[in-house]
């Protein structure tokens, strides 16, 4: 009798997730409604994903974070705002299919300038997850 695993015992908690359409958890930062996609519990904690959808006129104010992130709308389109050289605000549209990918420390923020709702992806580090899950629910 072996005291190491059988192929399958390695595997059989470690199975393939589907989320449904409307499927993952749900999390409410401030007025912007999150679905995540992938916990970082099920991704090794090496990434998360998640759905947010901007209604016209909301968004997120300038902020940075010490790990990068990457945004795929969905649906409608998003003003991000960014720091120039001169460290100055600086907007661009992203629309339907286009991404942005911000860098470690990069001030960043986002609005729905658009009469429309936007609906986007997000993909960051498991600490991006956590960081916002502790705003929500401190400890």
């Amino acid at each position: 009798m072996s005291n190491f695993p059988t192929p399958l015992e390695e595997v059989i908690h470690h199975n393939v997730i589907k989320n449904t359409k409307t499927g993952g958890p749900a999390l409410d930062v401030g007025q912007m409604k999150l679905l995540w996609r992938a916990l970082g519990e099920h991704t090794g904690y090496t990434f998360s994903i998640f759905e947010s959808t901007f209604a016209p006129g909301m968004g997120i104010p300038l902020h940075k974070h010490p790990f990068a992130e990457f945004f795929y709308v969905l649906e409608g389109n998003l003003s991000i705002g960014y720091w120039n050289k001169q460290g100055v605000t600086e907007w661009d549209t992203c629309d339907a299919g286009e991404s942005l990918m911000v860098q470690p420390n990069a001030p960043h923020t986002f609005f729905n300038k658009s009469e429309h709702p936007c609906r986007m992806l997000s993909v960051s580090t498991y600490h991006h997850e956590r960081m916002m899950k502790d705003a929500v629910h401190p400890e």
